[in-house]
């Protein structure tokens, strides 16, 4: 006897619909935050070396661009899978009967 149970109403999601995993979507997020902060490195860099017009934009870069770095690494999920779509299994063959056996009549 088998012990298989049958789900005909319950749906089954594809494994390759799934959200990428929680230390994948870490890791994403601290590479892109340790890019704008090395950036922000480059804007203080540049405030020191640069004459006065391009310095006060260097700075302004370089106390702002924290505040916009914690939000886009702090921002939901960075990708997006759209919605599972079940999987719906082929319908499978029916087996007929031999055309030369009768199953109706016992010999």
């Amino acid at each position: 006897m088998s012990r298989r149970r049958e789900r005909g109403h319950e749906t089954v999601i594809s494994v390759t619909s799934a959200q990428p995993s929680r230390s994948e979507d870490l890791d994403s997020r601290i590479v892109r935050y340790a890019w704008m902060m090395s950036l922000r490195v480059v804007c203080f860099v540049l405030a020191f070396l640069t004459p006065s017009p391009w310095r006060w934009l260097f700075v302004v870069g370089a106390v702002f661009l924290p505040l916009a770095a914690v939000v886009l690494a702090n921002a939901l999920r960075t990708t997006k899978v759209s919605s599972p779509v079940p999987f719906i299994a082929p319908a499978r063959p029916e087996l007929r009967p031999r055309p030369d056996t009768d199953l109706d009549t016992e010999k």
